[in-house]
């Protein structure tokens, strides 16, 4: 069978209706409309304010378009066409489908355990792949699979540099209120995701938000999530050491947002942006010396103090962008997992990063959601990060000529 790029289709609808179900039919209706060809996915992103019926939510933007392999999840934030709406009722899902392309979904829960214990075999089996995969997605509850061995699993049961994004989903602030859905499975727990195969490619576009400041330290001493020692000193008294050395808006960052960024490979010595796994400290107790640092820093590891800022963000996506348009193949579509420490927070209204996505990959339906851990390339490897961005230019593997 020949494809060629007009076989391929690809649509984003979004609908801010506070009724769930009206919200759905409205945007169900909307891309059947809009899509050439019958979709092979759909995805399908809800606002917190519609966690009771997504499930339903889902179901009727599948069928109105003829059941296509579908992955539903709630977020805090949904990021739709060139908007973010963090705030209020919010519905939106992007389709993408052609003769060439093949998509699945998957899902695991917690019976399955932690993704510490799922095994290669086991993740092929639920990814059931039928050649090379373009892309695998996963959406994640941070409760129980939100952890650092999440992409690593997937990684080794896939090809070598194949594109993993997603991350964690966000909304549900305690076990059990996070809402994931795979066609007519519906978990609280566990992770989704899908696959996709065949006539498209996907782009890599990541984005880092953290300027390391002060010297590389080592830790040398922790108790828990606790922090206690940098360079065999306090690590409280280190902190303030850097903060004493930092011209004054820097200082000020820092001390308002501290962070530390992890080095993923403490070896190599030309570490940028993107070689760090960046952790919030959640207090700085004098009093004792120590960081407390939720999830902490492997003793031994190499850390360096990280300060946010949007113009250092603005500066590294904007590279990525450069590089992705390097590409002359069409953007079908956008799909996106931001962070939830950006926004409007770190950005700005008109910056933010649907925005710019939105204008540079010259105006391709984007759907995206707010994550609490996006996963990234870093150092080589896909790994749970923060602050950042991690979305993925579909693209025809076609060019505009058909060639």
């Amino acid at each position: 069978m020949t494809v060629s790029p007009s076989d391929l289709s690809c649509s984003a609808a979004v609908d801010r209706h506070a009724d769930t179900r009206t919200a759905a039919w409205t945007v169900g209706e909307q891309l059947a409309s809009k899509l050439v060809t019958t979709p092979s996915l759909v995805v399908v992103v809800g606002s917190y304010h519609h966690a009771a019926a997504i499930p339903v939510a889902t179901q009727t933007i599948r069928e109105a378009l003829g059941e296509p392999a579908t992955v539903g999840i709630t977020s805090a934030g949904v990021l739709a066409g060139p908007e973010e709406h963090h705030s209020g009722p919010t519905l939106a899902a992007l389709a993408i489908g052609g003769p060439g392309i093949r998509a699945r979904s998957f899902a695991f829960d917690v019976k399955d355990g932690p993704p510490d214990v799922w095994t290669r075999p086991m993740v092929r089996s639920r990814l059931k792949p039928a050649s090379p995969p373009k892309l695998i997605a996963l959406f994640a509850d941070p409760f129980t699979a939100g952890s650092t061995a999440l992409p690593w699993v997937f990684e080794s049961a896939v090809p070598a540099g194949t594109p993993l994004m997603g991350g964690l989903v966000s909304g549900g602030s305690q076990p059990g209120t996070n809402v994931l859905v795979a066609d007519d499975q519906v978990r609280n727990t566990g992770a989704v995701g899908f696959v996709l195969e065949g006539a498209i490619e996907a782009t890599p576009i990541v984005a880092h938000a953290g300027r390391a400041v002060g010297p590389p330290l080592i830790v040398t001493d922790i108790a828990g999530g606790t922090v206690k020692g940098l360079g065999g000193r306090p690590a409280a008294e280190m902190f303030d050491m850097v903060l004493s050395g930092l011209k004054p808006d820097d200082r000020a960052r820092l001390e308002s947002r501290p962070l530390i960024g992890i080095a993923a490979d403490a070896m190599n010595q030309s570490r940028g942006r993107g070689g760090f796994l960046i952790r919030p400290v959640a207090a700085v107790d004098r009093s004792s010396g120590s960081l407390l640092v939720p999830g902490a820093a492997p003793r031994g590891s190499t850390i360096q103090f990280q300060i946010v800022d949007g113009e250092t963000e603005r500066q590294d996506l904007a590279m990525s962008l450069d590089l992705a348009m390097l590409d002359d193949r069409p953007v079908l579509g956008v799909l996106a997992a931001s962070s939830a420490g950006r926004g409007p927070r770190l950005l700005g209204g008109d910056t933010h990063d649907a925005a710019r996505l939105h204008a540079r990959l010259e105006e391709p339906p984007l759907l995206g959601f707010v994550t609490g851990a996006e996963i990234a390339p870093i150092a080589g490897r896909p790994r749970l990060a923060g602050l950042g961005l991690s979305a993925v230019a579909l693209r025809s593997p076609f060019r505009a000529n058909g060639a």
